[in-house]
C-alpha cells in the first residue's frame, strides 16, 4: 500500500474512530503523508486529544525535506484547529510557518506554500489571516509569473466573499493582463469563490 492510500484509509477512518485512525496515522513513513493523515484524526479527535495530535501532525511536518513542504502541509494541521475552535494554539502556528516560509527561495513555489496556509486560515480571525495573505500577495507580485495572475484572480475571488473593497484593491495593483481582467469581470458579477475543505 502507498503513503498516499494509508493516508487515506486514515483519514476515512477519522472521522469514525480516534483510535483506529490514529495509529495508522502515525505509522506512515513518508513524512508529507503522515502530517495530513494526522491532521485529519486531530480534526476529529475527542476534545482533550485535539491539540496532542495537532502537535504530532506539525512534528511530522517538520521531517519534511524543504521548506515548502513543511510550510505547505503544515496547512491541514492549522484548518483541523481552526475547525476545533483552536485559536490561539493556530495563531502561534501561523506566526511560526510564516517565518519558515522566508526560508523558501524560489518565488513560485513560496507562493504555493503561502496559498496552501492562507486557505487553511479561512476559519480564523481576519487578524491572523491578514499577515498570510499580506506575504501571499508578496509572494505573487515577486514570482514574475503566470501563475502568479492565475493565483491573484483566484485570491481576488475568495476575499470578495467578505470584503469587495479589499479585493477591488488586489485587482488594482495587478499588472494588466488577462488575469486582471477575469477577475474584475468576476468581481463585477457579484461572483465569488469558497475555499475547498482540506477534511
Amino acid at each position: 500500500m502507498s503513503a498516499a492510500d494509508e493516508r487515506e484509509r486514515a483519514v476515512a477512518m477519522a472521522a469514525v474512530d480516534f483510535e483506529k485512525a490514529l495509529l495508522p496515522a502515525e505509522r506512515i513513513t513518508e513524512a508529507w503523508y503522515r502530517s495530513q493523515a494526522l491532521a485529519a484524526v486531530s480534526r476529529f479527535a475527542p476534545e482533550p486529544q485535539v491539540e496532542r495530535v495537532a502537535k504530532m501532525a506539525l512534528s511530522a511536518a517538520r521531517c519534511c525535506t524543504d521548506w515548502y513542504k513543511r510550510v505547505a502541509v503544515s496547512a491541514w494541521s492549522v484548518c483541523a484547529l481552526a475547525e476545533r475552535d483552536r485559536i490561539h494554539s493556530a495563531q502561534l502556528v501561523v506566526g511560526k510557518l510564516l517565518s519558515d516560509a522566508a526560508y523558501i527561495d524560489h518565488p513560485v513555489i513560496k507562493m504555493d506554500a503561502l496559498a496552501l496556509l492562507w486557505y487553511g486560515c479561512q476559519r480564523l480571525p481576519l487578524a491572523i489571516r491578514q499577515p498570510v495573505l499580506d506575504a501571499l500577495l508578496a509572494a505573487c507580485r515577486a514570482a514574475h509569473s503566470w501563475k502568479s495572475g492565475r493565483m491573484l484572480r483566484d485570491i481576488t475571488l475568495i476575499v470578495a466573499g467578505y470584503d469587495r473593497e479589499a479585493a477591488q484593491r488586489i485587482i488594482d495593483e495587478m499588472g494588466d493582463n488577462i488575469y486582471k481582467r477575469r477577475a474584475q469581470r468576476g468581481l463585477d458579477a457579484g461572483e465569488w469563490e469558497k475555499v475547498r475543505s482540506f477534511f
